[in-house]
C-alpha cells in the first residue's frame, strides 16, 4: 500500500485539501494519506523544507512527499520528481530541493505535460496525477532534470568565538528551532564553556536533555531529534515571550 504525504501552506481550514483528499481517495483507494502539515508559513520554501528534512527518516521506502509550496508552474517551469533517502519528494522547481539536508539522489522533470495543466491548483492538477504516476510507473520513462534552482539557505555564521544562528522555525507550542545543529557547536566549541545569548536581556549556560530540566516558565535549550539547536520554555512560548520569531538571531559565544 502506497504512502503519500503532504506538507502545505494552503491551512488546515482549506476546503481545497477535502478536495485534494478525496480525489487521492477515489483515484489511489487503500492508500495511506499522512497530512504532515497545511500551515508552513505561506511561501516558505526555507521552512518546508526544514519540515520535510526533519520527517523523511521516519518513513518507510518508496514513501511519495508532496511539497506544495510556490508551485505556480508558469513561474518555475516542470514539476520536478526526487529521490531522497529511498523516498520520492514531489515539489516545484523552487529551489527547496537544493536546502535538504539528504542528499539528492536523482532527480526527474515532469515530460508529460502535467505541469501545463496546474493552473491555478497545482496540488490537484499536477502534483497528484505525478504522485499517481509514481506509484504505477516509479521513475521508468521520466527525464532527468536539466537544471535544479539553487536557493541559498540560512546558514550559522561561525567564527573563533561564536556561532551566529536564526531562528528558522516555530512549532505550535513557540518552541523555537534554529540553524545550529549540534556538530556544528560541538566542533566550534572544542570543549569550551559556552553561553547563549538569546537577546539582550537573556542568557543560558548550557543545553539540557528535555524540557523538565527547567521550573515552570523558565527557558532552556535543547536538541530536536535531528540535532537542531532550539529554544524553549516550559510550558511557556518562548517565541513570544523571548521574541524569538523567525529570522530573528541567537548566538553561542564561547570562552
Amino acid at each position: 500500500m502506497a504512502t503519500i504525504t503532504l506538507i502545505s501552506d494552503l491551512g488546515v481550514d482549506n476546503h481545497h485539501l477535502a478536495r485534494f483528499r478525496h480525489k487521492l481517495k477515489k483515484e489511489m483507494p487503500g492508500t495511506d494519506f499522512e497530512l504532515i502539515t497545511a500551515s508552513v508559513s505561506r511561501h516558505d520554501v526555507v521552512e518546508a523544507a526544514y519540515v520535510l528534512d526533519d520527517i523523511l527518516l521516519d518513513f518507510e521506502p518508496d514513501t511519495i512527499h508532496i511539497v506544495d509550496i510556490e508551485s505556480d508552474m508558469q513561474q518555475f517551469g516542470p514539476a520536478l520528481v526526487a529521490r531522497v533517502h529511498n523516498q520520492w519528494v514531489i515539489a516545484a522547481n523552487n529551489g527547496l530541493l537544493s536546502l535538504l539536508r539528504h542528499g539528492l539522489d536523482a532527480v526527474f522533470q515532469d515530460t508529460e505535460g502535467l505541469s501545463e495543466k496546474g493552473g491555478t491548483f497545482t496540488l490537484l492538477n499536477t502534483f497528484l496525477p505525478l504522485a499517481l504516476r509514481l506509484n504505477l510507473k516509479g521513475s521508468a520513462g521520466m527525464k532527468k532534470a536539466a537544471e535544479i534552482m539553487e536557493k541559498a539557505g540560512l546558514t550559522p555564521v561561525i567564527t573563533e568565538n561564536a556561532i551566529r544562528g536564526t531562528i528558522i522555525y516555530v512549532d505550535s507550542f513557540g518552541n523555537a528551532v534554529s540553524n545550529i545543529t549540534r556538530e556544528d557547536l560541538e566542533r566550534a566549541a572544542a570543549k569550551r564553556k559556552m553561553s547563549i545569548r538569546l537577546n539582550r536581556f537573556n542568557r543560558l549556560h548550557s543545553i539540557a536533555d528535555h524540557y523538565a530540566s527547567v521550573q515552570l516558565g523558565e527557558a532552556n535549550c535543547v536538541w530536536t531529534n535531528h540535532n537542531y539547536l532550539q529554544v524553549s520554555i516550559y510550558h511557556g512560548d518562548a517565541s513570544r515571550l523571548l521574541g524569538l520569531e523567525k529570522g530573528k538571531m541567537i548566538t553561542v559565544e564561547f570562552e
